[in-house]
């Protein structure tokens, strides 16, 4: 990178930490679109995002952790590795245009289902449905480092206030972060491409100052937003995100 991308790129940084900190997701949906664009290869860029994400997620947690209980996630995070064969498999062999599209039109339902449902009830949000969130987050998550979304839309449906929502979300974060870590150092053998390499991990270091950045600055307009304010937000990411993923589809075919 030149100094132009490297500032640039820092730019993104700053601003997915900063929508991410606000919606509870977005960092890895706008980055891994935007790595390729600086002529990083989209393997590269799933575990680069991974290892940027660090400090929004310990910021964040940290802002909420009053709310943290394990007990609201430990579903969720079991289901995380019944996900993960199938991400890592695709990350390494399969192209990325069809998790693309299912992901794309996955976001766009979540984001006007509660819309739609709007007076008929609470949608379920049992321990099945935390397994099977998770299990998606840990094959998205895998593959594109955007596991965010299934677990979202879960805690979304819990129906609890916002500050709880977050940390929830936040806190099945570190689980499924560290856990996608773990697998992308431990599979080098099995699938013989080596993802979690040391001059990677350093690149995520030098842009975590841009990443404390945005995620500091996404904190103090969280602070400010309602509940219901913080649920359209969460809508409007999950839209944009939705929309984004098939123009990416629609571009690739």
């Amino acid at each position: 990178m030149g100094i132009w991308d490297i500032l640039v790129f820092g730019a993104c940084c700053l601003a997915g930490a900063a929508v991410q900190s606000v919606s509870g997701f977005g960092f890895a949906v706008v980055l891994v679109g935007l790595l390729p664009v600086f002529g990083v290869d989209i393997r590269v860029a799933v575990v680069l995002v991974t290892l940027l994400v660090v400090p929004n997620i310990a910021i964040a947690l940290w802002q909420v952790r009053r709310e943290a209980r394990f007990g609201r996630v430990a579903w969720v995070l079991l289901g995380v590795p019944l996900g993960t064969p199938l991400g890592l498999y695709l990350l390494v062999f399969a192209q990325e245009w069809v998790l693309r599209g299912l992901l794309g039109v996955v976001l766009i339902f979540a984001s006007v289902e509660p819309f739609v449902r709007r007076g008929r009830g609470a949608a379920p949000a049992g321990r099945l449905w935390a397994v099977v969130a998770g299990a998606a987050s840990g094959a998205l998550g895998t593959a594109l480092s955007t596991g965010g979304p299934p677990i979202v839309i879960y805690f979304q449906r819990c129906q609890w206030g916002k500050e709880a929502t977050k940390a929830a979300i936040m806190l099945s974060f570190v689980g499924t972060v560290l856990w996608r870590l773990l697998v992308y150092a431990a599979q080098a053998p099995a699938t013989g491409r080596d993802l979690l390499t040391l001059p990677l991990v350093w690149q995520g270091i030098a842009f975590w100052p841009a990443v404390v950045a945005g995620t500091l600055l996404g904190e103090w307009l969280f602070a400010r937003l309602s509940h219901e304010g913080f649920r359209r937000a969460v809508a409007a990411m999950l839209l944009v995100c939705g929309v984004y993923q098939l123009g990416k589809v629609a571009g690739a075919c």
